[in-house]
């Protein structure tokens, strides 16, 4: 291969560098200050020898450093030629080489999987692309894989990789780093062993494997695989098994109790909010612990709450989750409103100032509060869990007769049928609030007789 080009009587060196490095430049072109093509040959072959070992120790490397090391090695290369013997200008045997076709691709460290996955993690934190908790369950999911499977150039990973990989992500337990028993022990350790212990679901080993097979999709896009060996790789789930379950009206009586919430909420106004904004609303978690103070707003004269990303810590599931719901009578009779108020007064801009996020998900603490609230009520079914709210809101609607399109509106999946806007004069407002009011709020209302702001 020849890493020079020739303008006019003059050679240059002409290197191209991997795609991943820079998406527009991916060539550099310097003069060598040559009209000798054999010496032209020597000494672009020593530069781009230079370049590629540099490029596997350090492959976040730019393109402006690389380029800057191209002449600093060039003039090197001239002052030694003028300084020294002849007889040293003999081109080194070509087995000295690092042999590199027009985008680099060795089985070598440069072609690793731990480099590679060096450069996607960076790529995506710095493309935009990623938001911070996307980018730290990225991180979390190489990690594992690290610990789990050998770093090897990733060529040589293959399709019994692949199954090997899936084997040991089933056997990976639940709350590892809270488990006394697994203390100074590795995850492969572990996985390898013959104890027994709770695993992690089939839902969370698929949602690893997509990680995975997200970057091994970028290493082929990149032209270091030509096939990707995670490519439809998951765990089968059984339906029954894993689906999560409704609330039934005792677990309700007992969940939504206002003085148990009370007692509950004494130091954490959010415990008292976050179960019945799950009851009325219908939405995720992850959406109620995010949400905004402007996120409180009026469309079309109604009062509503915004589902969106727009703020710096949201996110969404898809596309599809963007949507508004009208506020419930109920949450209004409780005080949400005096609430929202006594937030925006202190100066905060989130609705729960109070919590933080871990690992990029405002979600985190409130999922482990909820699931030792309910343990202590006596909703022990590990299929009752915050997301149930969901499932009784869905299972309610329904049953009062609601329209699929309205319920899956109010949920935030998408619906083929339907091209609704998200916040314009479209939104069926009128039809989602009539739908809203089908939720039964009998079950909080005896107990309703203080407007709660911030619980004491």
């Amino acid at each position: 291969m020849a890493f020079i080009l020739r303008r006019g009587a003059v050679y240059y060196l002409n290197l191209r560098l991997p795609k991943h490095l820079h998406r527009q430049r991916n060539t550099i072109r310097i003069s060598l200050d040559l009209r000798s093509r054999r010496e032209a040959l020597f000494k672009a072959s020593r530069i781009a020898q230079r370049v590629y070992l540099h490029l596997a120790a350090n492959p976040l490397s730019s393109p402006e450093e690389l380029r800057r090391l191209c002449i600093e090695w060039r003039d090197e290369v001239q002052q030694h030629s003028a300084t020294s013997d002849q007889s040293l200008c003999i081109p080194l045997p070509m087995q000295t080489f690092v042999p590199m076709p027009d985008l680099p691709r060795p089985a070598t460290t440069q072609g690793a999987l731990s480099a590679l996955s060096k450069l996607y993690i960076k790529e995506g934190e710095t493309s935009g692309a990623w938001r911070e908790a996307n980018t730290l369950d990225v991180q979390r999911a190489l990690r594992d894989f690290f610990e789990l499977m050998d770093d090897m150039p990733v060529s040589a990973f293959g399709s019994e990789h692949a199954r090997l990989l899936k084997h040991r992500l089933s056997r990976l337990p639940q709350y590892f780093s809270q488990r006394p028993e697994f203390k100074g022990m590795t995850l492969r350790q572990i996985v390898d062993s013959t104890m027994t212990y709770p695993t992690i679901t089939a839902v969370t080993i698929n949602n690893r494997l997509r990680k995975l097979t997200a970057f091994f999709n970028w290493c082929k896009s990149n032209g270091y695989i030509n096939q990707n060996p995670l490519a439809g790789v998951k765990v089968m789930i059984g339906a029954a098994k894993e689906a999560r379950l409704s609330f039934a009206s005792s677990d309700l009586l007992v969940l939504l109790d206002l003085n148990t919430l009370r007692r509950e909420a004494r130091k954490h106004p959010w415990r008292f909010w976050l179960p019945l904004l799950g009851r009325f609303t219908g939405a995720r978690l992850e959406e109620i612990c995010q949400l905004h103070i402007d996120d409180f707003c009026s469309v079309q004269g109604t009062s509503c709450i915004r589902i969106d990303d727009r703020r710096d810590g949201q996110k969404l599931k898809n596309r599809s989750s963007r949507r508004i719901i009208p506020i419930h009578p109920m949450l209004l009779e409780l005080g949400i409103q005096t609430y929202i108020d006594s937030v925006r007064a202190s100066g905060a801009s989130r609705v729960f100032p109070q919590l933080e996020a871990v690992r990029g998900k405002y979600g985190y603490g409130p999922s482990k509060w909820f699931g030792r609230y309910r343990n202590k009520l006596g909703v022990n079914d590990p299929k009752k869990t915050f997301h149930s709210f969901r499932h009784t809101f869905v299972d309610d609607l329904r049953e009062a007769g609601v329209q699929d399109s309205i319920i899956k509106q109010l949920l935030g999946h998408a619906d083929d049928s339907v091209t609704f806007g998200i916040y314009g004069s479209r939104v069926p407002i009128k039809e989602m609030t009539r739908a809203i009011k089908k939720i039964p709020g009998s079950m909080t209302k005896k107990a309703a007789q203080p407007r709660i702001g911030t619980p004491r």
